[in-house]
């Protein structure tokens, strides 16, 4: 089991980050069809916002922890 504290720092707030990510284009698909907007280029390009701004992030993470790596030599 893994202890809480040997967790990084930052882990909560790439969770927040990834679960915003997805959360963000599912809700607004949702209020697209709640006002009767049903295009399906909009909606595909909202369901493609999820992996892609995963895909970002984790580009921005490999870059922070080489950064990470680099102070700690």
């Amino acid at each position: 089991m893994q202890d809480k504290r040997s967790r990084p720092k930052g882990h909560f707030s790439h969770i927040l980050i990834m679960v915003l990510c997805c959360v963000i284009p599912l809700a607004l698909i949702g209020i697209l069809w709640a006002a009767g907007i049903r295009s399906s280029y909009l909606t595909l390009g909202l369901v493609l916002l999820c992996p892609l701004t995963h895909v970002v992030m984790m580009l921005f993470m490999r870059k922070e922890s080489s950064d990470d790596n680099e102070h700690m030599h």
